[in-house]
């Protein structure tokens, strides 16, 4: 097996690995925070734990479905759902996208999108009028309309691709090719994707919120690459010495920045508590704090202050001071904690 294929395969096991679907179910409780709400997806418990963003303190843990777990969160632009990529613990069951009321933390919808798609991450438009879930397995991306939560159409991104996170960025959605080592460029208007050649297995992408940027990590390198929309040139940012191996990132509401969560745990690497931070337009690493064990997803708060760092390998959440560059509390949640969004009543976070 080529390095490429056992390297996919090794993060696909990881970042999607079959849980337990657990706790009693508690998405009858209202939601009467008056703090924004940062969701992250418990894979291995099978639930949603909803924490208070300044209070610290997990507000409830909403159960999915039996048989599902949650791998990826995203609240929506508008503010008004909060969206669930969730595979089957075991065959014969269909791949759903689960939908959330953040107001009475209720489940108001599951979606199936088919058979052994292993999807992965879910994101929607900025007018919140379609989601978009990619399959890994599936080397797709399924639209959903947002309203009457139907499959609209299917893109077909190619054998080989294996599509893991994906970003809006402008007009079009950018996705991570695991399997094909490359950013995908979907055109949604023509329902046409070409590929940017990155060569490392990448994992999930950002957009910085100015529209210039595109990033994605690199696990097998230890890289994260920027990519410019305009003039389609790629600057490669190297992790330092001891990095693991980055997961997901996420930008700064001023573009300046972007997050990255160094998990390590694959290809024989130990679990690593590095957050990096790194300067967009210099394209070098500009800081580190020292979070949890296995340190895989993160979110920023909508003002920039506080950086949420999900822990696969302690089934904690860091609040990092992204000023201080230091974690200011640490929050216990579900088991193998995975995707993570922020959600304020004027509008989700992208």
């Amino acid at each position: 097996m080529t390095l490429r294929a056992s390297t996919a395969a090794a993060v696909l096991v990881l970042l999607g690995a079959t849980g337990c679907g657990g706790g009693d179910d508690d998405t009858e409780r209202k939601n009467q925070s008056t703090e924004d709400l940062i969701f992250v997806a418990d894979e291995d418990s099978g639930t949603i734990s909803v924490i208070e963003e300044h209070a610290n303190r997990v507000l409830t843990a909403i159960a999915l479905p039996d048989m599902y777990m949650p791998h990826n969160v995203q609240a929506s632009p508008d503010g008004k759902s909060v969206w669930v990529a969730a595979p089957p613990m075991m065959a014969g069951h269909p791949d759903q996208a689960i939908v959330i009321d953040p107001q009475t933390l209720k489940i108001t919808s599951t979606i199936d999108l088919g058979d052994d798609l292993h999807v992965a991450h879910v994101v929607l438009d900025p007018a919140s009028k379609h989601a978009y879930v990619t399959a890994n397995e599936g080397n797709r991306v399924i639209e959903i309309d947002a309203e009457t939560r139907a499959v609209t159409r299917t893109i077909d991104l190619g054998a080989g691709s294996g599509p893991h996170g994906a970003r809006f960025c402008r007009d079009r959605l950018y996705v991570a090719g695991m399997s094909s080592k490359s950013l995908i460029v979907v055109d949604l208007a023509k329902g046409t994707s070409t590929e940017v050649d990155l060569g490392g297995v990448a994992v999930q992408t950002a957009c910085t919120p100015d529209g210039k940027f595109v990033l994605a990590s690199l696990y097998d390198t230890k890289e994260v690459v920027r990519y410019e929309i305009d003039t389609q040139k790629l600057a490669r940012v190297a992790l330092p010495a001891g990095s693991q191996g980055p997961v997901q990132l996420y930008p700064s509401p001023d573009s300046g920045t972007v997050w990255v969560c160094d998990q390590g745990m694959l290809e024989g690497r130990p679990a690593s508590n590095k957050l990096y931070a790194v300067d967009v337009g210099q394209a070098k690493v500009s800081g580190t704090v020292e979070v949890g064990s296995g340190a895989h997803g993160v979110v920023v708060s909508d003002d920039g202050a506080l950086a949420y760092v999900t822990n696969v390998a302690d089934d904690s959440v860091s609040v990092v001071d992204t000023a201080a560059l230091s974690v200011v509390a640490t929050i216990s949640v579900g088991t193998k904690p995975n995707g993570i969004s922020h959600w304020h009543r004027t509008g989700g976070m992208p």
